[in-house]
């Protein structure tokens, strides 16, 4: 009977001291001094050990820390605030998180007489950086790498939602990587949509096709993605040359002028940059209109078309012979029908006067024989 009685007063014990667990999110980042503290209080001092899954974390006792028996996977990267544990300050700095650490954390602390544990949950996040869309040979591919936990891909075509097989990878780290194809056929003039979806955060990005044809000297237009407010950096590429485009909004200019490959280009707010007097061979190509946002991608893509002058003369030399051709043609015709109709107009007229010339002859030859 005490036996049974010592028993539930200990576990008594130790659910008033243990209490509900604390939940902390840190992010994963690649700056090697950033730090996640996992928070613990205790006036117990004396011995501390911090335990995830039956693992030494870190444990000090003696005054200092002893970590002969720490786990592998913690070595180099845990210490305590040393200076203030008189104070009760027992949290533990976990340095260069991974998604591996995610879990959940004891703090254990006690003296001679008396003992607390605490616990803690770890959530680790490693955001989104870039997705990475494009035209491949297969049609558009939505990629993005190394993100946790682990994400989802939606695809839209003019904003209607779209099924798509998505194909997921993690590595050795516990980062994950996906990556999709829209699965439809890929034409000009409309805009597909790649949303990567986590727990906490949506990025989308979009890629729109057009197509371009001026002559030498004319002026480009190229259009940009349009967004609320003109949020985001505007990106102008052409090959590996780009230049970076921007609103003034204290001076709420209606367009931005700049020069960029010799060329003169304005910026509209509503999204249109117009390049001046392009005429060589050498501006023929692709540009791409980029604009970013901490969650957004948004690219436009032109393939611009610039027909030469000689061209353009053997384009209406041909377009002049075509139609002189067809006039020609169409002359023939009418005369060649107008020809038919006279010649079954004679015919029809022989054909009729024939039985006339006949029956006058029988008529004469009567009279001789009376």
């Amino acid at each position: 009977m005490k036996q049974q009685i010592w028993t539930f007063v200990l576990f008594w014990l130790i659910s008033l001291s243990t209490g509900a667990d604390i939940t902390v999110t840190c992010i994963s980042t690649s700056v090697p001094t950033s730090v996640c503290v996992l928070p613990c209080t205790s006036p117990y001092n004396g011995v501390i050990h911090w335990e995830k899954d039956e693992k030494i974390v870190h444990s000090f006792f003696k005054k200092a820390d002893q970590l002969a028996y720490q786990d592998a996977d913690f070595k180099d990267r845990t210490s305590l605030f040393q200076d203030q544990i008189p104070q009760g300050n027992i949290s533990l700095m976990l340095r260069k998180i991974r998604p591996k650490d995610e879990g959940r954390y004891k703090c254990y602390t006690a003296t001679d007489s008396d003992n607390k544990e605490q616990f803690v949950l770890l959530k680790v996040r490693v955001p989104l950086k870039q997705v990475d869309l494009k035209k491949t040979n297969e049609g558009i591919s939505c990629v993005a790498k190394d993100i946790y936990p682990k994400p989802g891909i939606s695809w839209y075509r003019d904003k209607s939602p779209v099924e798509s097989f998505v194909k997921t990878t993690v590595d050795k780290e516990g980062l994950f990587s996906v990556s999709s194809v829209f699965p439809q056929s890929v034409t000009e003039n409309t805009t597909y949509i790649c949303s990567i979806n986590t727990e906490e955060e949506i990025f989308t990005a979009s890629l729109r096709k057009e197509r371009a044809e001026i002559y030498p000297g004319q002026d480009a237009t190229i259009h940009c993605p349009v967004s609320k407010e003109n949020a985001g950096n505007i990106t102008l590429w052409f090959g590996e040359s780009f230049i970076k485009l921007s609103y003034s909004q204290t001076t709420q200019q209606s367009t931005i002028k700049d020069q960029w490959r010799g060329k003169t280009l304005h910026l509209a707010h509503d999204g249109t940059v117009t390049i001046h007097n392009l005429g060589s061979a050498e501006d023929t190509g692709t540009y791409i209109c980029e604009r970013t946002t901490a969650q957004s991608r948004y690219m436009v893509e032109t393939s611009l078309k610039i027909t030469s002058a000689s061209h353009h003369v053997g384009t209406g030399v041909g377009i002049a012979l075509g139609v002189l051709l067809l006039i020609i043609i169409i002359a023939g015709v009418i005369f060649w029908k107008k020809r038919g109709k006279k010649e079954e107009k004679a015919a029809k007229v022989s054909t009729e006067g024939k039985p006339a010339i006949r029956e006058n002859h029988c008529e004469l030859e009567t009279l001789q024989s009376s």
